[in-house]
């Protein structure tokens, strides 16, 4: 009977430390989630935060700006679009404008010979001044270099073509010509 009784004890045991699939139990462990849970508000503040600079990065705005008195007609009648092609041995001026003739434009195409191996830049600087005047709300130059043209030569035709030093008197006065500048390429 003791062995009866002995083997009900086990089968007691056995139950009440085995799972439902009748496996032994392990041991209960205890997890600490404070850091991983810091670690994921963390992120999740991070995400939040980049997606609201993205939705404002892709919103497109406007500035206001006071109108003119005239028309945009007349302005685009004093505005042409210098082109000043940079070769090795001269520099190839044109403009192009949108109420212009083309017989306004031919009279300012200009080819300025080099002296020695440099371009002429007071010869640039002077037929520069001369369309300024003829257009003054213009302000662009479309600047394409020949293959081959120094980088410096670049520089100095931007200079050249900036602004103009003109002698008043005793005094003098500095006059803006072509400041914005778009560097451009041959299509071959």
């Amino acid at each position: 009977m003791s062995g009866g009784g002995g083997g009900g004890g086990e089968e007691q045991r056995g139950f009440g430390s085995a799972n439902v699939f009748g496996e032994d139990a392990s041991a209960e462990v205890d997890l600490n989630l404070t850091a991983l849970m810091d670690i994921l508000s963390n992120l999740l503040f991070f995400l939040l935060a980049s997606f609201g600079a993205t939705v404002v990065m892709g919103i497109n705005t406007t500035v206001p700006t006071q109108s003119a008195e005239k028309s945009d007609v007349a302005d685009t009648a004093q505005t042409v679009t210098i082109n000043v092609n940079v070769g090795k041995t001269q520099l190839d001026i044109s403009a192009s404008g949108q109420q212009q003739s083309e017989a306004e434009l031919q009279m300012w195409k200009k080819a300025i010979a080099n002296k020695g191996e440099v371009p002429d830049y007071e010869a640039l600087n002077e037929h520069l001044y001369a369309i300024k005047q003829k257009y003054p709300r213009s302000d662009t130059m479309v600047l394409t270099p020949e293959a081959g043209v120094r980088y410096g030569v670049l520089i100095k035709t931007m200079d050249a073509a900036r602004e103009r030093q003109i002698r008043l008197g005793i005094g003098s006065q500095l006059i803006t010509l072509f400041p914005t500048v778009v560097i451009s390429t041959l299509v071959k």
